[in-house]
């Protein structure tokens, strides 16, 4: 018997999302609360049929299908799954794309005690390509069957962990990486603006990142701090001050201080010698989360 889908949800995500999962001849259902507007509910119902599946007014309609995914606001993420409680049997995948919090994620899976939840995130070039091309993060004790049942419909999909929250967290964490660098540009090239340096910085930067694969690049830059926090820390200072003196506010050049200064700071606490550079990532993630506070 073909698997019978659900999907909750049909704003920019969930139109991408399950476009591409009818595409793949899956039968698909779309509950969304729009449906249920005199106005707008009409044209959105066409645009369900449209991409291959079939509105739903009544979330009881979902009562029949073997596997739900959510793709709703992270606000409402939680109240929906309170919704769906009732409705739902025993025994549905319930697969949560949700970009929100690991605790979010928990507390989703707690309020279908009769779902086997899955905790699934999407990454890597968001909702702009198409929805087969996305990558899809899987979490939780039954994220493998949810993988097998994504790629079979052509997505792209991995298991991450098995603890619902492991992918919320994994998204979250890149979040740190990836949002922590567009600060840090903004207010690098803000500051560069002020000194008529854009295109020299860029290129400057450029050149740097070039010669790293990103793997590389992540083990150089913990393993030095490790061993060179204690001077670059007079560095980050100068840093923070040349912001400042352009008239740019130093939001992120002051977290860089109070990250050098910390790490400096429970190096000389600890007696560890500077200049000593761990042999590997792990040595190094292990020599900071040791460090006294």
């Amino acid at each position: 018997m073909s698997t019978r889908w659900g999907l909750v949800g049909f704003g920019e995500a969930g139109r991408v999302i399950g476009t591409a999962l009818a595409a793949s001849g899956a039968d698909l259902a779309v509950h969304d609360r729009v449906l249920l507007d005199p106005e707008r509910g009409p044209g959105l119902a066409a645009a369900v049929r449209a991409a291959g599946a079939q509105p739903v007014a009544d979330v009881a309609e979902l009562a029949d299908r073997d596997v739900v995914l959510s793709l709703v606001t992270p606000a409402t993420a939680l109240a929906v799954a309170e919704g769906l409680a009732a409705v739902v049997g025993d025994g549905v995948l319930y697969v949560d794309l949700n970009s929100t919090a690991p605790l979010v994620k928990e507390a989703v899976a707690a309020a279908l005690p009769a779902a086997r939840v899955v905790d699934g995130v999407m990454t890597g070039g968001g909702i702009r390509l198409d929805g087969s091309r996305i990558p899809i993060s899987l979490a939780g004790p039954d994220a493998p069957e949810a993988a097998r049942l994504l790629s079979g419909a052509g997505f792209r999909t991995g298991v991450v962990g098995e603890r619902v929250g492991a992918a919320a967290a994994l998204k979250m964490l890149r979040s740190v990486v990836v949002k922590g660098l567009e600060g840090l540009w903004t207010e690098a090239l803000l500051a560069a603006r002020e000194l008529d340096v854009v295109e020299p910085l860029i290129a400057m930067v450029e050149e740097t990142l070039d010669r790293w694969p990103t793997r590389d690049f992540a083990t150089m830059l913990v393993t030095t701090h490790v061993a060179h926090a204690g001077r670059r820390q007079g560095e980050a200072r100068m840093v923070r001050d040349t912001v400042a003196g352009t008239g740019v506010e130093p939001f992120m050049s002051t977290a860089l201080v109070a990250r050098q200064e910390r790490t400096a700071r429970g190096l000389e606490q600890a007696g560890r010698r500077a200049g000593e550079v761990p042999p590997t990532l792990a040595d190094a993630l292990e020599v900071l989360r040791s460090l006294p506070g």
